[in-house]
């Protein structure tokens, strides 16, 4: 019989926490961004499906519903990096408060922050960079109008 190493060490990564109430919210609001953005390319592509969009040339409403949404997910990029900004505000603020509670600082505390920070701006990124896609998509559609 083989026997196993008796030295068995403890892995920080293994270590999980549940979300907090304010991280929850947030991936609430990333989905609703998720969900307008959807919504918003949806609404478009009933009208004028994916590389079709030359069906549509000459509809000015078509052309208005473009640049409507197009403008309004400029303003959802904006609120996604505004709410990422927020939530990173309280959350910092929120961990150097337990911090002082405990009066102590560790290295590992610290790891957790960048890991945490990491984890919501690389969710905030692909929200945005969705929203970002499909305004770009938008804004080539209405490119095919003519004086546009």
């Amino acid at each position: 019989m083989l026997q196993e190493s008796a030295a068995t060490s403890w892995n920080p990564r293994a270590i999980t926490s549940t979300p907090s109430v304010s991280l929850k919210l947030y991936m609430l609001f990333l989905l609703v961004v998720c969900i307008v953005t959807s919504i918003k390319l949806v609404r478009l592509w009933r009208m004028a499906p994916p590389f079709r969009a030359q069906r549509q040339r000459d509809n000015s409403a078509y052309l208005s519903l473009l640049q409507s949404s197009a403008a309004s997910l400029k303003q959802w990029i904006g609120f996604t990096y505004l709410g990422w900004g927020i939530f990173a505000s309280i959350s910092l603020y929120n961990l150097w408060n337990q911090l002082l509670d405990d009066k102590r600082v560790g290295g590992l505390m610290v790891v957790f922050l960048v890991r945490e920070f990491s984890t919501t701006l690389t969710m905030a990124l692909l929200v945005a960079l969705f929203a970002f896609l499909a305004q770009w998509h938008m804004s080539r559609r209405i490119q095919i109008f003519p004086n546009s």
